[in-house]
């Protein structure tokens, strides 16, 4: 959370197109003067802010601990004495922008609305008809951008009606969101067709209470928002506020927020609630800022880097900024999903953040990475894919028998040669999955396999392909049956059991020799689960030998040949790092704390009931090396090792509330071998 702007008071013009202002006016001074005391603070007391930082972070990982345990008390909503405190431990700070310069009113399109493809997607959609929440420092009703766009809000700083923005950063996000175009300006916003409800939660230095940030999102809900944006930080994780995203993804409502300008690591809430859209800023040259937050928390980059938008200061009143942060990037997602919604009213918050993430364009390490999430937010395929088609030139949709299963192979014509494609297939599930990469041919005809038919669930499945640049559209359809893509998976008749050979009819699989003799001495059922296929013969990920393997419920075995006789005959594949959807950062070195092991080898740690269960049940040699720390997935704290990841569920007795990921099946339904459910 930062104290204040990092402006350039450079020159600034009115919105109605006044004279520069001198440089280094006198509010720029004073912020860059607040700038300075906070670096020579953090400066000064760096070593103490240092240990502040890891003891919060060790009591957030012990007190989210208890509270699942059911042994400590959720935080309350009310105002916490610390708001004035150092250390940023204010309850909530906007994610105030970085390297901010005054400027004119914009004179075209910036480059994020270019890089978004967002006038491609105003083809499709410009917002009409959604309330889009900005909950902020308050909104200025009276910039020209945004005359005709702001709502009665509410300002829960001051108990008013007066929504006023007295900081200027929620005049800004709410440009970016929903700003018009006029005869004096070309200032657009993502969604011009949509409307701005300001609530105003943050004061005048950007700093606001848990109670503020609870009762803005039931505000915004119940007067009507189908999108809140939060470009603000900080906030300690607590029910009350767990409970207000839970009581918007449940009335129809996205909340989008900024992951933060703190590349440090930390959760930051509330982005992190898994409902919620966390957001981190790139640039025009599509990576992610090095002042990003990051961490497993992250679902999307959006542009953050040097954006304009629409400002208000004290001095100059409206005018208009080019600046950067997370803030912004927030803004921008916002926008996006306020163009899914108004073309797509029927679908709901999970909806809206599967077409968001699916869609967006891979920008940092190849899948899901700490940085950028899913990627950056990609405006037209967002909205392309969520528009209805009319009715187009048929596609044709063949399931091809393929070594291994069938794939999904599809044929058409009509686009431009060497078009490039925007193609995407939608399951009986409902989720889109976007192929890139794709192209017509030489002749205007596209043909393409579009991987096995096995990682879909059974089904209906429609293929549609719109080319970029004619708008050309074709669809097909197919159907997927259930039946295992790879022969070794198929139950196997029932027989006997010999002391040599077992076979189980939970999963109609067998289990023998030196898998056996492995699976018996080092956990058996509790730590590998049944057998879910047969012996066969596979190609190891790492290396590319090809060895006899066998599936488990939570690990795969592989046969070394080589070492027979040996402790190393049969490893373990390395499931954790494989099934993970994202990379990990490092965590700091925490090595001496009681009750914690750190390991250099991959920067994490793991301590608690992980700890125990991770050294009483086989250590280094069954689990290898910690990949993550413990964080909450799926609405469960979790933590990834490299060949598997330990769950805790404490509804369950004590000794068995730490389990593991059923790794195995994951992986067989990832390469195609199980049908996906």
């Amino acid at each position: 959370m930062n104290d204040g702007f990092n402006a350039i008071g450079i020159e600034s013009r009115t919105a109605s197109g006044g004279q520069p202002a001198a440089r280094f006016s006198g509010n720029s001074q004073r912020i860059t003067a607040r700038c300075d005391t906070h670096r020579s603070r953090r400066i000064g007391e760096q070593g103490l802010e240092l240990i502040a930082r890891r003891w919060l972070h060790l009591s957030a990982w012990c007190l989210t601990l208890l509270m699942i345990l059911g042994l400590a008390a959720p935080a309350a909503a009310e105002t916490p004495s610390i708001a004035g405190s150092h250390f940023d431990l204010e309850i909530g700070r906007a994610s105030f922008m970085t390297q901010s310069v005054p400027t004119e009113a914009p004179a075209g399109e910036s480059w994020a609305l270019q890089r978004l493809e967002v006038p491609q997607a105003w083809k499709l959609s410009s917002g009409f008809g959604v309330i889009v929440a900005v909950l902020d420092s308050g909104v200025s009703a009276s910039h020209p951008a945004l005359q005709s766009q702001v709502l009665q809000g509410w300002n829960f700083v001051n108990s008013t009606s007066d929504t006023s923005d007295d900081a200027g950063h929620g005049t800004f996000t709410a440009g970016i969101i929903a700003a018009q175009r006029s005869p004096d300006h070309a200032m657009a916003g993502i969604a011009p067709g949509a409307k701005i409800l300001p609530v105003k939660i943050l004061d005048s230095r950007g700093a606001g209470s848990t109670a503020n940030f609870v009762a803005g999102i039931n505000y915004a809900v119940d007067h009507g928002a189908k999108v809140i944006n939060i470009s603000a930080s900080g906030v300690v994780n607590s029910q009350a506020l767990a409970d207000a995203v839970r009581y918007a993804e449940d009335h129809g409502a996205v909340v989008v927020a900024s992951a933060g300008n703190h590349a440090n690591g930390d959760m930051s809430y509330p982005a992190a609630y898994s409902s919620v859209v966390a957001v981190t800023a790139s640039g025009p040259d599509d990576t992610v800022a090095d002042f990003s937050s990051f961490g497993s928390f992250v679902d999307l980059a959006a542009p953050g880097v040097n954006v304009p938008s629409t400002w208000w200061e004290p001095a100059k009143g409206d005018t208009y900024l080019t600046a950067s942060g997370s803030s912004a990037a927030a803004a921008y997602v916002s926008g996006v999903a306020a163009l899914i919604i108004s073309a797509r009213p029927d679908l709901s918050p999970a909806q809206v953040r599967q077409v968001l993430t699916e869609t967006a364009v891979d920008i940092g390490p190849p899948g899901i990475d700490a940085s950028s999430g899913f990627g950056r937010v990609d405006a037209y395929l967002a909205t392309r894919v969520a528009v209805p088609l009319s009715p187009g030139r048929p596609a044709a949709v063949t399931l091809v028998p393929e070594p291994g299963g069938s794939h999904i192979k599809v044929q058409s014509d009509g686009f431009q040669p060497e078009e490039p494609v925007a193609l995407w297939l939608t399951g009986a599930d409902g989720r889109h999955r976007v192929r890139r990469g794709i192209t017509a041919g030489s002749s205007g005809a596209l043909s393409a396999d579009l991987g096995p038919a096995a990682r879909f669930p059974e089904g209906a499945l429609s293929v549609t392909a719109v080319g970029r640049q004619t708008g050309v559209a074709s669809e097909g359809r197919t159907t997927v049956n259930a039946l295992p893509a790879n022969p070794a998976f198929e139950r196997i008749g029932s027989f006997d059991s010999t002391p040599d050979r077992v076979f189980f009819q939970e999963t109609g699989h067998s289990l023998s020799g030196g898998f056996k003799a492995y699976w018996d001495t080092h956990g058996g059922l509790a730590v590998f689960g049944f057998p879910i296929s047969e012996e066969f013969a596979e190609r190891n990920p790492d290396t590319g030998v090809v060895y006899t393997v066998q599936y488990f419920e939570r690990n795969r075995f592989e046969y070394h040949p080589e070492f027979s006789g040996t402790p190393f005959e049969v490893s373990l594949g390395r499931l954790g790092i494989q099934i993970a959807e994202q990379t990990f950062p490092p965590a700091p070195a925490l090595a001496g704390q009681e009750g914690l092991r750190y390991f250099p080898e991959t920067q994490h740690s793991i301590s608690g009931p992980f700890l125990s269960y991770w050294e009483s049940h086989g250590g280094l040699a069954i689990f290898g090396y910690p990949t993550s720390e413990p964080f909450e997935e799926h609405g469960r704290l979790v933590q990834y090792f490299e060949r598997n990841r330990f769950e805790l569920h404490p509804d369950l007795p004590p000794e068995n509330r730490v389990l593991l990921g059923r790794l195995g099946v994951d992986l067989a339904r990832q390469e195609g071998y199980l049908q996906a459910s």
